[in-house]
């Protein structure tokens, strides 16, 4: 709505005056009213992106925390009015606007962010690795049915097993093959990445789902969570729109094909 009056500032104060009503914009200059609109810019781009209902947003939570306590940051030109202002907003968001170890996963799971540059606790970047690699073995371990762990181990009788193995000592690795074989998690890690303008980390995970199989897996369960529950009261609204008193003897799944439709229509 400001930003709406600041760009008609001018045909509202002729309206205004026309009205003999020009006094409602005498504690309203249009100075302040630009500086308003500039400052709650911001506010108004996290909203859009956490929002999102077609990308991933999980993974944005942090970034725009990082973004607006940087916007709030108390600047020279500011006025009174506006360093009070940015002072309490960052009081609030600070008390209101905290980081799960979910929010931590969402932004190592995605490629462009694994570095975790925004925790500031090195701590943190060891806990985010720890419990990749925790829901990494719980995927291998629910994979791995009992039998075929028995197989694996007692696939060869013990003498065969022996005279396999016989005449390589003197050749053959030292180091276990645990060892020598780079986990899923440090190689997600230490792979780079191409630099893209139009980044799409769906696409991305999956063109690499092969090379991190157990990694994609979690990718997908955890970046498919949204950072906030507008997208689902958006659907609830337009629920509401399609149910109506004339509608009333909808079938459930005629209601559910209507709201797909609804949501995956492009708009031109």
């Amino acid at each position: 709505m400001l930003e709406s009056i600041s760009c008609q500032y001018e045909d509202v104060r002729a309206l205004l005056l026309e009205r003999g009503e020009e006094g409602r914009l005498n504690d309203l200059s249009e100075d302040t009213l630009k500086a308003m609109v500039m400052f709650l810019q911001r506010f108004k781009e996290a909203t859009k992106a956490l929002e999102a209902s077609k990308t991933p947003t999980l993974h944005l939570s942090a970034v725009w925390l990082d973004r607006l306590k940087r916007h709030l940051q108390p600047s020279s030109t500011d006025n009174l009015t506006f360093s009070s202002l940015k002072a309490t907003c960052l009081r609030i968001l600070v008390e209101k606007y905290e980081i799960h170890l979910l929010h931590k996963l969402a932004m190592f799971l995605h490629p462009k962010l694994k570095s975790l540059k925004l925790l500031v606790e090195e701590h943190s970047m060891e806990t985010v690795h720890n419990e990749v690699r925790r829901l990494v073995n719980d995927i291998k371990e629910r994979r791995a049915s009992p039998t075929q762990r028995v197989a694996t181990v007692s696939s060869a009788p013990p003498e065969k097993r022996a005279r396999q193995s016989e005449g390589l000592s003197d050749v053959e690795d030292s180091s276990p093959s645990d060892e020598c074989t780079q986990d899923e998690v440090s190689a997600y890690i230490d792979f780079k990445s191409q630099r893209e303008e139009n980044f799409d980390v769906l696409s991305w995970w999956k063109e690499h789902a092969t090379r991190f199989q157990n990694v994609a897996h979690i990718a997908r369960s955890i970046l498919s969570i949204p950072a906030s529950s507008a997208a689902s009261e958006r659907d609830f609204s337009t629920a509401g729109f399609v149910v109506s008193e004339r509608r009333s003897q909808l079938k459930p799944g005629t209601v559910d094909d209507i709201l797909f439709l609804h949501s995956n229509l492009k708009k031109h």
